[in-house]
């Protein structure tokens, strides 16, 4: 090998291949901070469609098995529980991160459904999320349920 050839091979400095990596670094630091946002709110959208699905299923489940049924929402514990009578619990769900029970601009917090089906406690289940207030609606009558 001369000095020559040594001298003429192509390759990055230092310098080239920093500046190369810190564009990189950036670009996905943007993309990372975008997809977390992203994340939590459609983690934000599945937890109340899941509330709505929850409340049709108590209101088909009282039907069906022509019983009482409740759903209560506790602040202190951040979840919801979905009973049968008082000592029994069907199953129970805790709020993503960041949501909180707001009862004092709540109407009810426990919701209930007779044996055939229609809502006893009809009223507002009131939320604070990171992207604002969010109110579960329950109607009279069939008890349908709306996040608004």
């Amino acid at each position: 090998m001369n000095v020559n050839s040594l001298k003429n091979e192509q390759g990055y400095t230092l310098l080239e291949m920093l500046i190369v990596l810190f564009s990189v670094m950036c670009l996905t630091a943007i993309v990372m901070k975008y997809s977390l946002k992203q994340a939590e709110i459609k983690e934000l959208e599945r937890f109340f469609t899941q509330v709505q699905l929850d409340i049709q299923y108590i209101q088909t489940y009282s039907m069906h098995h022509r019983e009482y049924i409740s759903m209560k929402f506790e602040s202190s514990t951040k979840r919801y529980i979905i009973k049968k009578d008082f000592y029994t619990h069907l199953y129970d769900r805790p709020f993503p991160k960041g949501v909180e029970l707001m009862p004092a601009s709540s109407s009810v917090q426990t919701i209930m459904y007779n044996y055939s089906g229609n809502v006893m406690t009809a009223g507002t289940v009131t939320f604070k999320t990171p992207q604002g207030i969010k109110r579960v609606v329950i109607t009279l009558g069939r008890g349908r349920a709306r996040v608004e």
